[in-house]
């Protein structure tokens, strides 16, 4: 009769005696962390990178917000997502897409989970 890897390994194991094994080295930094699922991602872009991750989004079950400036209300990005925001009135295109207070205005209006860069 024979024995495979994990039974031998078993065996082996059960002749040698049980160590525990205890961390003592603690961070005094540690905090407690609680992971929550994204639902919703906002994509800083407006290229066809944005494109390819509001189809990502998509395949996953995740909804997909854009940002657009004035000049791009008609651009392709912003048809893709799910929802679109203006930001940046007033501003050149590059200007807008860069006012992180802006992004980060339609990120907690509209319980937005994560930022792509894009």
């Amino acid at each position: 009769m024979s024995m495979c890897g994990a039974q031998i390994a078993l065996k082996s194991f059960k002749r040698f005696p049980r160590v525990r094994v205890w961390s003592l080295a603690k961070n005094a930094y540690s905090t407690q962390v609680e992971y929550k699922p994204i639902r919703s991602v906002l994509v800083a872009n407006r290229g066809e990178i944005a494109i390819r991750v509001f189809r990502a989004c998509n395949e996953l079950g995740i909804r997909s917000v854009a940002v657009y400036s004035e000049q791009d209300k008609m651009h392709m990005h912003r048809q893709k997502a799910d929802e679109s925001y203006l930001v940046g009135k007033g501003l050149a295109p590059v200007e807008a897409y860069l006012s992180i207070p802006e992004v980060i205005r339609v990120c907690k209006e509209n319980d937005v989970d994560a930022v792509h860069p894009g």
